[in-house]
Formats: C-alpha cells, sequence, structure tokens
C-alpha cells in the first residue's frame, strides 16, 4: 500500500497544484466560445446619441476554442462618417472575466476590452468603453445552437 502511495504522489501532487493554481488566465474559455451578434450598440459624441443597430450597424463574431476569431463588423454611414466594412480575423482571449481581440482590421473592438456576463445558460460580451471623445456601448448576445 504504501509504495502504490509513493507511485501516485508525484501524479496527487501535480494535480493539487493545478487545482490550486488554476488553468492559464489568458487562454480562451471554451463556455465562452460560440457565436456572438450585437443586440445593443449605442454611440455617444459630439453629434448626440445614435442607436447604430437601428442605424444598419452590425457586429457578428465567432470565438473559436482554440483562441481564433471570425466575424464582421459593418458601421452604416452616420453624419459625417463613411461606411465601415471589417473583417474580424484575428485572436480572442480572456483573463479572469474580461475578453479582448487582437485582429488585423484597425477597428475599437481591438481597443475595447469586453466584459463577461452570464446570461441565463449563454454569455453576453459588454463593452463600454470611450474613444477619441465618443462613447460606444455595446452587447454581444451569445447564439444558442438550435
Amino acid at each position: 500500500m504504501k509504495q502504490t502511495l509513493i507511485r501516485r504522489a508525484p501524479i496527487l501532487i501535480g494535480i493539487a497544484a493545478f487545482v490550486a493554481c488554476g488553468g492559464d488566465s489568458t487562454a480562451p474559455n471554451s463556455t465562452v466560445a460560440g457565436s456572438y451578434v450585437a443586440t445593443q450598440f449605442v454611440t455617444t459624441g459630439s453629434s448626440g446619441q445614435t442607436n447604430q443597430i437601428l442605424a444598419g450597424s452590425t457586429l457578428s463574431l465567432n470565438l473559436n476554442a482554440n483562441g481564433s476569431v471570425t466575424g464582421h463588423l459593418h458601421l452604416a454611414a452616420t453624419n459625417s462618417n463613411p461606411v465601415v466594412d471589417a473583417d474580424m480575423a484575428g485572436t480572442w482571449a480572456q483573463a479572469g472575466n474580461t475578453v479582448t481581440f487582437a485582429q488585423a482590421a484597425d477597428t475599437f473592438v481591438n481597443d475595447m476590452t469586453f466584459d463577461v456576463v452570464a446570461n441565463g445558460n449563454l454569455w453576453q460580451l459588454v463593452g463600454d468603453q470611450v474613444f477619441s471623445g465618443t462613447r460606444i456601448q455595446i452587447t454581444l448576445n451569445q447564439q444558442g445552437t438550435l
């Protein structure tokens, strides 16, 4: 019995250390992985507040468990701002209850930190930041599987 315990001790210590320290906090969490679409998207700047979804803007993101992301951002033309279409291909990372993105497209998505919020048995990614005097408030809802 003693020899069995001695042989298993390194394995048990390794498991205990992993549980105590947790995993890599920057690695994507597969439970957050999935397809997301913007259900709230509001910008507020010097020219007032704009509901971007009502204006025709969209954002969809597919967060893959391996840390890659695909998707599309469409910003409708508003006031003096032209239409923007951007490919959201890149990577995503989760640290605690926040998600960040790294993409080739130079959009606010790269610079925004999204909070992970439970929404029933799905997730929401919620961002609220100011860039160059414009506040962007956006909520992305995870889409359930049919």
